[in-house]
C-alpha cells in the first residue's frame, strides 16, 4: 500500500460552481515536468494516467492520484513527487494551458488518435450532449448553494454561543506540544478529500489512513467550533514552520477548512457531522460543545435539525443532477470511443512512459 500514495479531489461542485485547485498541483519554477493531456471525453485520458501510475508503482515510486468528482472512478491527475512529474487532464472544467511550453509543460494530444469524419458526422449529437451536461452541472450548483445557506444559518447561530478564546488556547497548546517545525516557516498544500459526486457526498478515507497514525475527530453539527479550530491549528502550524495539508469544505471552499493534516507528525483533525463520520477510525474525540460559553443561551436545536434536513434534501437534489450529468457524459464518451484508434493511444502512452521513466 505504501507506494499507492494518497488520493484527493482537486476540484468539486460547490456553492460557487466548480472550484478548481489544479494550478496548485505543481510549481512551474521548482523543476516540475508537467504533461497536459488534451482530448475529448472517452479518448483515454484517465486510462493513460492509470497506466503511468501503475508503471511508477512497479518501480516502487509513490504515486498521488487525483480523482474526478464528477466520476470518482476516473482520474483527473497523477503526481509522482520523487520525479517531480505531474500528468493531468487539462480540459474543461479544469482547463490548463502551457505557460512555459516545452520547457516545463508538454501537451499530450489524444486528438491525434480520433477519426475526425466520424466525429463530424455526430456533431449535432456531440453539441447537444455537451451542452446538456453543462446545464445539469450548472443546475446542481443551485442546490449546493441552498445546502450551504442552511449550513451557514446553523454556523451563525453557533457563533453567538462560542468561546473563541478557548478554541484559540486549545490550538496554541496543541501546536506547542505536538508540532515542531523550522524557522523557515511552514508550507501549505490545499486539496479536497471530501467532495460532492454523483455517488453522493464522498470522503476519500484511504487518504486519512495514509497520512495519519493519530486521527482526531471533532464532532460539531454547526461547523462553527470545528471550522475555527481547524483555522487556528492551520495558522499555528504554519507559524511554527510545519507542513500542513489543508482540506477545504466542498460546499464553501472560501470558508474555514473542513479538515487539517500534519503529514510529518502523522496527525490529522477531521470535522464530523451528519454528512460524515470518522468514529471507526478515530484515536481521540474532541466534542465541539466543549467550546460553548458556559452562560450561552439555548442553541436552537430544533432549527439546527431543520437545517440538517434541508441540507440533506438539497444535497440529494444536487447529487441527483450530477448523476444525470454523468449519464449524459457516458453517452458522449461512447461517441468519442467509437471514433478512437486506441492502438495509437497505446503507442502515445508507451512513448510517454519511456520519456518519464527512461
Amino acid at each position: 500500500m505504501k507506494n499507492e500514495g494518497a488520493a484527493f479531489f482537486m476540484g468539486t461542485n460547490t456553492a460557487d460552481g466548480y472550484y478548481s485547485l489544479f494550478p496548485e498541483l505543481f510549481d512551474r519554477k521548482d523543476g516540475w515536468t508537467v504533461y497536459l493531456i488534451k482530448g475529448g471525453p472517452g479518448t483515454g485520458k484517465s486510462g493513460l494516467m492509470k497506466r503511468v501510475a501503475q508503471e511508477a508503482q512497479r518501480r516502487s515510486l509513490i504515486v498521488q492520484r487525483v480523482f474526478c468528482s464528477s466520476d470518482p472512478k476516473s482520474l483527473d491527475a497523477v503526481r509522482i513527487p520523487a520525479l517531480k512529474v505531474c500528468l493531468l487532464d487539462a480540459t474543461a472544467p479544469h482547463t490548463l494551458d502551457p505557460v512555459y511550453p516545452g520547457a516545463v509543460e508538454t501537451i499530450v494530444n489524444l486528438g491525434e488518435a480520433w477519426n475526425k469524419e466520424k466525429l463530424r458526422q455526430n456533431a449535432p449529437r456531440v453539441v447537444a450532449l455537451t451542452d446538456g451536461n453543462k446545464a445539469l452541472h450548472q443546475k446542481s450548483v443551485q442546490f449546493f448553494r441552498a445546502a450551504s445557506c442552511a449550513m451557514e444559518d446553523s454556523r451563525r447561530r453557533g457563533l453567538q454561543r462560542l468561546n473563541t478564546e478557548k478554541i484559540e488556547r486549545y490550538a496554541r497548546r496543541f501546536a506547542a506540544r505536538e508540532l515542531s517545525g523550522s524557522e523557515a516557516g511552514g508550507e501549505e498544500k490545499r486539496c479536497f478529500i471530501s467532495g460532492n459526486t454523483p455517488n453522493g457526498y464522498l470522503t476519500l478515507l484511504d487518504t486519512v489512513g495514509f497520512y495519519c497514525d493519530k486521527i482526531i475527530r471533532v464532532t460539531d453539527e454547526t461547523g462553527t467550533a470545528s471550522g475555527l479550530l481547524m483555522d487556528y491549528l492551520r495558522r499555528y502550524a504554519l507559524d511554527s514552520g510545519v507542513r500542513v495539508l489543508t482540506c477545504l469544505n466542498p460546499f464553501l471552499p472560501h470558508g474555514k477548512p473542513l479538515h487539517v493534516i500534519f503529514p510529518e507528525e502523522r496527525i490529522g483533525f477531521f470535522t464530523e457531522n451528519h454528512l460524515q463520520s470518522f468514529k471507526p477510525y478515530a484515536h481521540k474525540t474532541v466534542n465541539g460543545a466543549r467550546f460553548v460559553k458556559e452562560d450561552a443561551a439555548p442553541d436552537g436545536k430544533q432549527r439546527i435539525r431543520f437545517n440538517q434536513k434541508a441540507t440533506a434534501q438539497f444535497l440529494g437534489d444536487g447529487v441527483a443532477l450530477l448523476d444525470k450529468a454523468k449519464k449524459v457524459h457516458d453517452e458522449l464518451e461512447q461517441i468519442y470511443m467509437d471514433a478512437m484508434d486506441f492502438e495509437k493511444v497505446d503507442k502515445i502512452t508507451e512513448d510517454l512512459c519511456g520519456e518519464i521513466f527512461g
